[in-house]
């Protein structure tokens, strides 16, 4: 079979294999257009590299600014420091002043609300405070008989079913009514009375008392999880948020820094003074003192 040389063929039919520099006719070059020198061609990159450089470097200002600009100009947040520092600064004024006692300590017992009631750490909290107040109740009674439960509201009463894993929680003015009611139906002196937006200090004066002080915080003090529902009470703003606790202050001890809970998940528990503070107002300052 005679030799027959093969024809270039185009990837893409229609189309140039390569493709030239347009070029003026007649006119006249003393060099290729690629035959720059090495000064020429050092002095070209350099002057890229700078200006890719520039660009990138304005790239990164830009995305630092837009990164930026949402965190300190967010309510929440600049909220969550203004909490972090009074907690602070309330916390290191009460370990130098002398306005209350080093230390005190009530002896309140820690029922753990599992597994009957897996959210249900209000009304166990209640349940601890009554109990160290001399009262006899089972863990599940205050829940069952005594605390309100409700399909929307939260505030007055419990949202959802404590016996559930599914529940939700309640505020303060739902535990207040709740032992007030208990209260009152056992003939007994002692008043509930809803602190909600009190001073840390006040309820650390109150357990110096020998009252036993319930307080919203969260889960092992961790920072408050995602808020999915709010209120509006008698001025108050009352959130839910994924990871809500409570528990029972029994005391504290001013020269260690620290605050002793009646824990209805970890039991008998100290924890950082400024932390439970911190965790304190961020919960809306809530606290339910019998006295």
């Amino acid at each position: 079979m005679p030799y027959r040389p093969t024809r270039r063929q185009n990837t893409f039919p229609g189309t140039t294999p390569y493709r030239r520099r347009p070029c003026v006719e007649g006119a006249r070059r003393s060099r290729p257009l690629f035959a720059q020198s090495r000064v020429a061609r050092a002095g070209s990159v350099l002057a890229r590299c700078k200006a890719a450089l520039a660009c990138f470097g304005a790239a990164a200002l830009v995305l630092a600014l837009a990164l930026a600009l949402p965190l300190t100009t967010s309510p929440s947040a600049a909220a969550d420091v203004d909490l972090e520092a009074r907690a602070s600064a309330e916390a290191a004024q009460l370990q130098a002043a002398a306005e209350l006692p080093r230390s005190a300590s009530l002896d309140v017992p820690a029922l753990q609300q599992y597994p009957e009631l897996p959210t249900g750490c209000e009304s166990v909290a209640l349940t601890n405070a009554l109990l160290a107040c001399g009262f006899v109740l089972q863990k599940t009674e205050m829940a069952q008989e005594w605390l309100p439960t409700s399909a929307d509201d939260f505030v007055h009463a419990f949202m959802g079913d404590p016996s559930s894993p599914n529940g939700h929680s309640c505020m303060a003015p739902a535990i207040a009514a709740a032992a007030s009611a208990y209260l009152a139906a056992h003939g007994s002196s002692l008043e509930a009375t809803d602190l909600t937006g009190a001073a840390f200090r006040d309820v650390l004066a109150q357990a110096s008392a020998g009252n036993p002080v319930v307080v919203w915080c969260t889960i092992g003090l961790d920072e408050p999880g995602a808020c999915y529902r709010t209120a509006q009470e008698e001025g108050r703003t009352y959130r839910l948020v994924t990871n809500s606790h409570c528990v029972v202050v029994r005391g504290y001890d001013l020269d260690a820094g620290t605050v002793l809970v009646s824990d209805s998940l970890a039991g008998q528990v100290s924890y950082p003074l400024a932390t439970f503070a911190a965790r304190y107002y961020a919960l809306g300052a809530q606290a339910v003192v019998l006295r």
